[in-house]
């Protein structure tokens, strides 16, 4: 817990500078499949199973279980609430979402029924792999510190003169809206703040939307009905668009000139990327199953745009200020994955899948465009200080039933902070059913929950301290696949 919280605070320091940072570099390398219902009612445990549009997205050799033509579509709604305590004050917020997260479609070709290479296929397929869409709230009494103060350690040395160069963005607006001011004792002048020490409500509002997906477009063989082999190049695209606004007001009672103030910051974040997979899958024997994919590092290309707006209430008077807005041009790279799976067939009634995910959020790198001289050392040797390795779990199971399949799934997500740590992982649970409705055609249903806990500091007091925000997630979702053979 010191640790993860002592990395939190390092990561606060680097990102007031610019929008794009640490904790970016962890939330655009993350990745929770958000694809057909079958995926998602078998905990996206499919490595070693395939034949299935977000399989390929795993494993590509996963397409080389197809022996006919499929189309697929899917349309899922989503609910996600955070609750949040800060310093013995609950607060909750949830965002719902309705969006397509798939839509697939493979070719497949008989080749033989005799000669080694029996299928190949071809497939183009989107997939959601990952959702930004998220509402946040947390707010309490803070009885030691104020926003402001980390604020006046910042520019000790600085005359007001450097402030508008400096810090543009927070400090400067502060400055304008007579947050900080100078004072004059018998020492000299010093910065200072109405804004009282602590005793104060504060808290921070969050609410954004976007996503991550992936348009994949993949190759796979199936030799003997035993070996399967599959890759992929894959297009990626994020965008990601919202408003974090910090806030702190007076305790009612309380006699000072201050009444309130808020800083609210305006990010918009759009990239493409590309990537490549490839994988295989065995079938060692009728009733075991192997699987392996290497998932490579993602190159990104980002436009960004951040713009602050600072607002002050002192004796009743109320000031704005309103930044410039800033635009970024930056490349990130995100880190590669290893997928190992196995599945077990039951009495070619049931089957039960294991993958088990790989990858270091620590090698995430930020790289400048061309003409770009900024130097992203700092942020990229803090990525590397922040998070490390980490381990993924799926487990899903499928058992037939009559004419249907009856589904179910778990997952466990490492912490991006490295092994050992247990703030920011995620747990899954989730079932599903399919129905047929002829020979060609079958509806899936899948639901899921999703539950994480973090813990986040909402600025760098200093030795004043501060509470972290412990925040808890549940996200329920709710998802249809259509699916068509031909």
């Amino acid at each position: 817990m010191k640790k993860t919280l002592t990395t939190i605070i390092a990561l606060l320091s680097l990102i007031t500078a610019f929008a794009q940072g640490v904790d970016d570099a962890c939330l655009f390398s993350q990745t929770y499949y958000q694809g057909t219902a079958k995926a998602t009612g078998m905990g996206n445990a499919l490595g070693a199973v395939g034949g299935d549009m977000t399989s390929v997205c795993i494993n590509p050799a996963g397409m080389g279980i197809y022996r006919s033509s499929e189309f697929t579509t899917s349309l899922s709604l989503m609910d996600n609430y955070h609750s949040s305590n800060y310093y013995g004050t609950d607060n909750g917020a949830n965002k719902m979402r309705l969006s397509i997260p798939n839509i697939g479609f493979v070719s497949a070709k008989q080749k033989s029924n005799y000669r080694p290479l029996r299928f190949t296929q071809f497939g183009i397929g989107l997939t959601r792999t990952n959702d930004f869409n998220m509402h946040t709230l947390s707010k309490g009494i803070n009885p030691s510190s104020s926003k402001i103060d980390s604020y006046l350690t910042r520019i000790d040395g600085f005359s007001p003169d450097d402030l508008h160069d400096a810090f543009p963005y927070d400090i400067y607006p502060a400055w304008s809206t007579y947050l900080i001011d100078l004072y004059e004792d018998e020492l000299g002048e010093y910065y200072g703040s109405p804004v009282p020490q602590g005793n104060i409500w504060q808290g921070q509002e969050c609410e954004f939307k976007g996503r991550s997906e992936s348009w994949t477009f993949a190759g796979s063989a199936n030799y003997r009905d035993r070996l399967f082999l599959g890759a992929s190049l894959d297009l990626t695209h994020i965008k990601r668009v919202g408003t974090r606004t910090f806030s702190e007001s007076r305790v009612a009672g309380t006699e000072t000139e201050f009444n309130q103030w808020h800083y609210k910051e305006d990010l918009s974040s759009n990239a493409i990327g590309v990537n490549l997979k490839a994988g295989l899958i065995f079938h060692a024997t009728p009733w075991f199953r192997l699987g392996a994919a290497f998932h490579s590092p993602t190159l990104y290309s980002f436009d960004e745009s951040w713009q602050t707006e600072t607002e002050s209430q002192i004796l009743g008077v109320t000031r704005k200020s309103l930044s410039q807005e800033a635009n970024y041009e930056y490349n990130f790279i995100s880190p590669l994955k290893w997928v190992g799976s196995m599945a077990f067939i039951v009495n070619e009634r049931g089957i039960i899948s294991l993958d088990a995910e790989y990858t270091n959020y620590g090698a995430a790198r930020f790289k400048t465009v061309q003409d770009d001289d900024y130097d992203y050392t700092p942020t990229n040797n803090g990525i590397k200080d922040t998070f490390g390795k980490t381990y993924n779990f799926r487990l899903g199971t499928e058992w037939l039933l009559g004419s249907s399949y009856l589904r179910f799934g778990a997952a466990y997500y490492g912490s991006p902070f490295g092994l050992g740590e247990t703030s920011g992982s995620v747990k899954k649970a989730s079932c599903g059913i399919s129905v047929p409705v002829s020979h060609d055609t079958t509806f899936d249903f899948a639901y899921e929950l999703t539950y994480g806990k973090t813990y986040h500091t909402l600025y760098d007091a200093g030795e004043l301290g501060i509470e972290p925000v412990t925040q808890k997630q549940f996200k329920n979702l709710v998802s249809a696949t259509l699916k068509v053979r031909f």
